[in-house]
């Protein structure tokens, strides 16, 4: 038992300390085990862009998660303890509501975005997700609030029970020790300030040092608002890019020059900060025409769109087995691009840009399904997953299409967990099903557009419809890491040999029931993969052939296919086949441009971390988050250092995509207005 009247200040001090340094344990410890488990900070896992590598970032993580935390718990327990104590509580009731007061408001803010990631997947971003849901916090709280109430139930009882327990220590275990008396306020909270304003330095320090460390401590909530708080502080011209942003301000004391500022050429003022002022007589940038004439061949015409699939399967075998069979088939007969990209690494962008053929959203609202429409054509579409994923920005016209099914309309049968516009997905069988139904009941005596998607081979790249084909490894979500990448690599290949075998089966139905033996036939993926054999997993994480390289087939059209081909170009490349009479070589003619170029993003176009040249020769990328410039031998440089020939090159790449930002706001300025 304490003796009031034989303790000191110091003792005080040193329950405060140490009850702040307990709570800050459990906290690391918690967050850790969190942060872990969803993200794979520790080991690498899907769409982890930067993991932690060796135990030495590893440990300085966890140092440092230790002292974002303490510099907050140090504050919650400093005040609550003070206030106790000088109320007259009981020590013991008072330890447990001091220790209640610093773990429970940040495991529970930890716990509710745990559960956000959870629901809304591995990749979700509240930035993108407030895009995507039309600016409307309301609507993704609607989508996630389900899910979140019974986190607040169990916060609000651990609350509840919390205050009892100290209610029921106050008023029968009054024989309990007194605190020892508290040091006067002024006294604590200059210290208090001291302690985390060391950690806030050093949390921003780590934060800005390592990308790693930043993907890790983005992650606790601490962490968050110390760099929150670092990154307003030092944002001294008031532009809203302080020193932990990335990329950094490249002017702190102009407000005029802000990394992704819209350029205005000619002006003397290099708005965004890279590569200079634009030119005051650039070449405006341009997409293809809203007006698409009419065709004069007609034929029937299915367009089959994959899910991260990779370009080098085509044609590849597994165990002594084609993994593609189909595809070969269907290659054999027409054309299969090696050298086909797509622009970015996403899955509603990439697919507005095949069925728009746009980058900077200039060709108005209309599609390939409005092309097919305004020519005479039946338009039928089939997804195996939320055709409205993406909002309004990336909405292909699915609600135009004369017969429009996805899987928001048979969400029991899907084979993800959740239901979510991002996650739900139907299986290959089903979606087999949909089509056959479909083209045995149909009366309609157009020629037919049909699109169909397929989603089987997206991450975790297995599901129980999924049928031993090449392979009879079937490895488990849970399971997934990179030292069981030879049995990762086999449980994808198998998934595309079923997503392949599906192809076939739509293929054979449509010519039967169509009475059509040579219809149209284009086949590609939304894009690659990385399985862990350039050290990521996923897709749209960084800018190589793994994560951007699609098959490309065409079958019975005269599409004249140019490399390196981006996936902007099929709209208009067909359109162009089907201009030509019905009488013509039907074969697909491959060719190569040795002054082509395929441009390519990470993340948002307006504000990317990465934009790439991608040519036969190789791929040229420029980082905005370091400010370095990759050459086609893979080293990266400052475009200072850069030889006059890649100045050149880097100069036009930045330069492009400043014109598509300036082409857009254009657009944008005129629908608005």
């Amino acid at each position: 038992m304490i003796d009031s009247k034989s303790v000191s200040f110091a003792d005080w001090r040193r329950l405060w300390l140490g009850l702040a340094t307990f709570a800050a344990l459990v906290i690391t410890t918690v967050e850790a085990v969190l942060i872990q488990r969803k993200f794979d900070i520790f080991t690498g896992g899907f769409l982890s862009l930067n993991h932690l590598n060796g135990p030495g970032e590893i440990a300085l993580f966890l140092s440092v998660s230790l002292i974002a935390d303490f510099g907050i718990t140090v504050l919650l327990v400093g005040i609550s303890l003070w206030v106790f104590t000088k109320a007259g509580f009981n020590a013991k009731p008072v330890v447990l509501a001091v220790l209640a007061i610093a773990i429970i408001p940040v495991m529970a803010a930890n716990y509710i975005d745990y559960q956000l990631q959870e629901y809304l997947g591995q990749a979700f971003d509240f930035a993108l997700s407030y895009e995507i849901a039309g600016g409307s916090f309301i609507e993704i709280l609607a989508v996630a609030a389900p899910h979140l109430i019974p986190v607040l139930l169990l916060v609000v009882g651990a609350a509840v029970l919390v205050a009892f327990a100290v209610w029921l220590f106050k008023h029968f275990l009054a024989s309990w020790a007194r605190l020892p008396p508290a040091p006067p306020l002024g006294r604590l909270m200059l210290r208090t300030a001291l302690i985390s304003s060391a950690a806030l330095i050093l949390t921003c320090t780590a934060w800005a040092t390592l990308d790693s460390l930043e993907n890790g401590l983005k992650h606790k909530q601490t962490a968050a608002l110390f760099a929150a708080l670092g990154e307003q502080v030092s944002d001294v011209d008031g532009d809203g890019y302080g020193l932990l942003h990335h990329p950094a301000d490249p002017k702190p004391f102009d407000s005029s020059v802000v990394p992704f500022a819209v350029e205005i050429p000619g002006n003397g003022i290099d708005e965004n900060g890279v590569a200079g002022d634009l030119p005051a007589d650039f070449q405006p940038y341009t997409e293809g025409s809203e007006q698409i004439g009419r065709w004069a061949h007609r034929p029937n015409v299915l367009f089959i769109l994959l899910e991260s699939v990779r370009a080098d399967l085509v044609g590849a075998t597994h165990r002594g087995q084609y993994v593609t069979p189909v595809l070969n088939g269907l290659a054999k007969n027409g054309v299969s691009a090696p050298l086909a990209y797509s622009h970015s690494g996403y899955t509603a962008p990439s697919r507005y840009h095949i069925l728009a053929g746009s980058l900077a959203h200039l060709r108005g609202r209309s599609t390939l399904i409005d092309d097919f429409k305004n020519n005479g054509y039946q338009v039928a579409y089939f997804s195996a997953q939320d055709a409205s994923f993406g909002g309004r920005r990336f909405d292909v016209g699915f609600s135009r299409a004369d017969v429009a099914f996805d899987a928001r309309v048979e969400p029991h049968r899907r084979f993800t967990m959740f239901a979510t516009p991002g996650s739900i997905a139907l299986p290959y069988n089903v979606m087999v099903q949909k089509v056959t139904d479909f083209l045995e009941q149909r009366q309609d005596q157009r020629p037919l557009f049909l699109y169909v998607n397929l989603q089987d081979t997206h991450f975790p790249y297995h599901h129980r419809h999924v049928r031993n084909i090449v392979s009879d490894t079937a490895l488990t979500r849970s399971k997934i890491a990179p030292d069981r990448a030879a049995d990762l690599w086999s449980t994808y290949v198998n998934t595309v040999a079923n997503v392949d075998a599906a192809v076939g089966d739509i293929v054979d139905v449509a010519k039967r029931l169509l009475r059509d033996p040579n219809p149209g036939i284009i086949v590609t993926s939304d894009s690659g993969e990385s399985l862990y054999d350039d050290g990521k997993l996923g897709h749209g994480t960084i800018v190589n052939d793994n994560q951007t390289r699609v098959p490309l087939i065409v079958n019975n059209l005269a599409m004249e296919i140019v490399q390196p081909f981006g996936h902007v170009q099929l709209r208009d490349t067909l359109w162009r086949a089907l201009q030509v009479e019905s009488d013509f070589d039907r074969n697909p003619i491959l060719r190569d441009n040795p002054n082509g170029e395929v441009f390519q993003y990470l993340g948002n176009l307006k504000r990317p971390r990465q934009i790439a040249a991608t040519r036969l020769d190789g791929r040229n990328i420029y980082d905005f988050r370091t400010g370095l410039f990759q050459t086609t031998d893979g080293v990266w440089h400052k475009p200072d250092n850069l030889s006059e020939a890649n100045k050149e090159i880097f100069q036009a790449l930045v330069n492009l995509w400043e014109r598509m930002l300036i082409a857009t706001q254009a657009v944008e300025k005129n629908r608005s207005g």
